[in-house]
């Protein structure tokens, strides 16, 4: 029971702050899960199960407060499904520490670009069809690896001056999209036996149904909070955000 309940305080507070700022959820249940031992494919599969029922209930409540623009959201889930299926499978090969440290400098970078821009007030928008390819497949791909597409997505769709309520909701529904696609494969993955190992699957139970039973009621406070927080602080907070988690990316290297 204490585990669930601290599942279901952490899936409250992660949802809360990826619905306001459109990231958190990823990388925090991520790294908690990682911190008990669970291999990356299996934490993968349970963030983004979790992320189904959460995002769901982001997306519903991002449509009321009218914080998805669908010329970003529908390109961006398109490229996100390529990027997080491809993610998936090659989950297995990949080097955990070269991929830690990439996105952990992107983000610093990233972060900063953001906190100048929402200091200054300036954000001109600057995405093209082309772009938001890219930034959907980039996100896609972490999010099919480790479970993370809001610091790679909605920080990019901040820096290329897209305005901030608007990139969070169309990145939430973007994101239901490809978390969708991503457990489809990393569930076959697991029935086919691919990734045996010796697992604590009540564990995993537990965790999934306090990060649901706690996000889902803060995903629908999450849309109010990006429509209605005045932009120049909802910026800042975004690009504060997307630093401290390189940072913390960073520092899990050492």
């Amino acid at each position: 029971m204490d585990h669930f309940l601290t599942f279901l305080l952490v899936g409250f507070f992660a949802q809360l702050a990826d619905g306001a700022l459109g990231m958190g959820f990823g990388v925090i249940s991520s790294s908690i899960l990682l911190a008990q031992g669970l291999p990356p494919a299996l934490v993968s599969a349970t963030v983004n199960a979790a992320k189904i029922p959460t995002g769901t209930a982001a997306s519903i409540s991002h449509y009321l407060h009218r914080n998805i623009d669908w010329q970003t959201a529908r390109p961006l889930a398109l490229a996100g499904v390529v990027g997080g299926l491809f993610g998936a499978i090659m989950l297995s090969g990949l080097k955990g520490h070269l991929l830690t440290g990439l996105v952990g400098l992107y983000l610093l970078f990233i972060g900063t670009m953001i906190v100048v821009r929402g200091f200054a007030g300036t954000a001109h928008r600057v995405v093209t069809s082309h772009n938001i390819h890219i930034i959907g497949g980039t996100g896609g791909l972490i999010e099919g690896i480790g479970g993370s597409w809001g610091p790679v997505v909605t920080s990019a769709l901040l820096g290329s001056g897209v305005e901030p309520r608007h990139a969070i909701g169309s990145s939430a529904f973007a994101e239901l999209v490809v978390s969708l696609s991503v457990f489809a494969v990393l569930a076959l993955t697991f029935a086919s036996g691919i990734w045996g190992a010796d697992i604590h699957w009540n564990q995993i139970g537990m965790s999934l149904a306090g990060l649901v039973m706690g996000g889902v009621p803060a995903a629908m406070i999450g849309g109010y909070l990006a429509r209605y927080v005045p932009k120049r602080p909802l910026t800042v907070c975004v690009g504060m955000l997307a630093f401290s988690i390189g940072v913390q990316r960073l520092l899990s290297l050492l």
